[in-house]
């Protein structure tokens, strides 16, 4: 079952993410196993990331094996909010046509 990632990380910067992100090779030309959608957002207070996973599971392998390390290398604060898992009822993808 599809399941919906929410996590805010106090005090992060664009930049902090933008680092992080290249490391840990997660840009849309290589996404990590399991990883339907991606968003992260620089807010007032900080860094607010949005996924939407295959399964709790790829999400979590995705943390352990590849993000965790770099976040600790890259000093990002412990997260001011969750992990928050929310099992999806329903979700599409918008897809360009062929050729588009």
């Amino acid at each position: 079952m599809a399941v919906l990632v929410e996590v805010e990380f106090s005090e992060v910067t664009a930049q902090q993410y933008d680092t992080v992100d290249q490391r840990v090779g997660a840009r849309a030309e290589q996404p990590p196993e399991g990883l339907l959608f991606h968003t992260a957002i620089i807010t007032d207070t900080g860094l607010r990331v949005v996924d939407l996973w295959e399964s709790t599971e790829a999400c979590e392998a995705f943390i352990a094996n590849r993000l965790q390390p770099v976040i600790r290398e890259v000093g990002y604060p412990e997260p001011s909010s969750g992990p928050k898992f929310s099992n999806v009822h329903y979700h599409f993808e918008r897809r360009q046509p062929v050729g588009a």
